[in-house]
């Protein structure tokens, strides 16, 4: 791995990770370096979840977190192991789930997605889609009904090859967010 611990901050508060585990990240850091090292993701996780009483989620953030912090993968790289990487991005738009899922269809997705196609192969009506995108990896897709007028987006593009093309597709789908709100909220397509 290419971690640089000394760069890398956990993205949750040491007072926030306190409160929900009772240890601060350097405590953590301390206690998982004694007895961890030989665990992979999911047997860590699972022991702080069941031997620390953690729930699911916060075993997940404090496995990922050291994971991080001592260099075992880098920041968006994937817990699983296949040395893949994750891009992330989220949006909140003024549309309902089903105009938001609708934009995922040709020709709509041309005109606000980034260069590449999007092939849509499951996804459930309303709440997901997903898919295989031409320039590598899939797309997974959640839509949250916040009111009927009003979706989160939370986007991940999965199986990215390098941390570089990580960084890249984070910003390409941050601003496809962007020009989507912009296209749902007002009509126009967001690149004016």
């Amino acid at each position: 791995m290419t971690a640089r611990t000394d760069e890398w901050t956990p993205p949750i508060s040491d007072a926030a990770v306190a409160r929900a585990t009772g240890q601060t990240w350097a405590q953590w850091r301390c206690d998982l370096d004694a007895w961890a090292g030989g665990l992979d993701h999911p047997a860590l996780a699972r022991r702080l979840k069941e031997e620390r009483g953690l729930s699911g989620w916060w075993a997940q953030m404090v496995s990922g977190s050291w994971e991080m912090m001592t260099g075992r993968r880098d920041p968006h790289q994937r817990a699983c192991g296949d040395g893949k990487y994750q891009a992330s991005a989220a949006k909140t738009v003024q549309a309902a789930p089903v105009a938001v899922q609708a934009a995922f269809d040709l020709p709509g997705f041309a005109d606000w997605g980034p260069a590449g196609v999007f092939t849509r192969t499951s996804g459930t009506p309303g709440k997901s889609v997903n898919g295989q995108w031409s320039e590598g990896g899939r797309l997974a897709v959640w839509l949250t009904a916040k009111d009927p007028a009003k979706t989160q987006i939370s986007l991940s593009h999965e199986g990215i090859e390098t941390a570089p093309d990580c960084e890249h597709w984070k910003t390409e789908w941050r601003a496809a967010l962007a020009r989507l709100k912009t296209r749902l909220e007002t009509g126009r397509s967001g690149d004016t």
